[in-house]
């Protein structure tokens, strides 16, 4: 007991003391432990770019935030910027970090995750392609034919974004927030969160959510609309179509007010429909 006590001042002390070189240093983050000390520091790296037609990203442990603006761009801030590698060729834009910081050491700062932010001008994408293991998403007047979108743990937040030709939204642990945005034939797939839409335009959508509520509000819908809920409830707020095929195998079913049985079905061949499944959970349109 009283070798492993002074292995861990030991311990405890060089580290402190490789922190108070890397203080001495400049922009200190944390000392961790991964096969011998070392400092991880912060720091900011800016890429100017070119024409973007195309973006891949796929990291790990990484913020990331796509924004529109005149001059295309990307800043990667936080530790170890070297690790986000960065590559823009004949108009394809990939970026990459899949290594994450080692998870003993000491912090002194509450939080180091890395940050992608990556500006584009207000041009249509051929293809948006995002890959995020860990780490939260946001969104900002962005336009792409296709979007193809996976969060293995994290929060996705969208304020206009459009999409054209189709799309898969993808989110294994956490919430999709969207917001004034356009989608065509683009499908969701939740594990555990939250899915949120408002004033917004749908067409074509099909979203299933095994954990969670299901939130649509004041957005326009067009062609079939699928909604599935394993567990948790389906609201839509100011919704003008008037065909319906509803199922709620353990809840309640209320339309404009109206309670019904289930299934519910009212037009359930029109053009503009709502397809909606609740396994658990209530049904309530408005």
């Amino acid at each position: 007991m009283r070798k492993i006590a002074k292995w861990a001042t030991l311990i405890l002390i060089v580290g402190l003391l490789f922190a108070g070189i890397g203080a001495l240093m400049g922009g200190v983050n944390s000392v961790t432990f991964d096969h011998g000390f070392r400092i991880v520091r912060n720091g900011t790296i800016t890429h100017k770019l070119g024409q973007v037609k195309q973006l891949n990203l796929d990291v790990t442990d990484t913020d990331v935030e796509l924004v529109a603006g005149q001059q295309a761009s990307v800043t990667v801030s936080g530790p170890e910027v070297k690790a986000t590698k960065v590559n823009l060729s004949a108009g394809i834009l990939t970026i990459s970090r899949n290594s994450s910081l080692p998870s003993f050491g000491f912090d002194f700062v509450s939080n180091h995750q890395p940050h992608v932010k990556i500006v584009l001008p207000q041009k249509t994408l051929a293809q948006l392609d995002l890959n995020l293991n860990s780490g939260d998403l946001s969104i900002q007047q962005v336009a792409a034919k296709t979007a193809t979108i996976t969060l293995g743990s994290g929060d996705m937040t969208v304020n206009q974004l459009s999409v054209t030709n189709q799309g898969e939204f993808k989110n294994n642990s956490g919430d999709i927030d969207l917001s004034h945005v356009t989608l065509n034939k683009v499908t969701g797939q939740l594990n555990s969160g939250e899915l949120s839409i408002d004033n917004s335009t749908l067409t074509e959508f099909n979203a299933t959510n095994n954990s969670g509520d299901t939130d649509i509000e004041h957005t326009k819908l067009s062609g079939i609309i699928g909604l599935t809920n394993h567990s948790g409830d389906v609201e839509l707020n100011n919704s003008d179509t008037t065909g319906y095929r509803l199922k709620a195998d353990s809840g309640d079913i209320s339309v404009h007010d109206a309670e019904h049985s289930s299934p519910y079905n009212q037009e359930p061949n029109a053009a503009d429909r709502l397809e909606i499944t609740s396994a658990s959970g209530d049904i309530d349109i408005e």
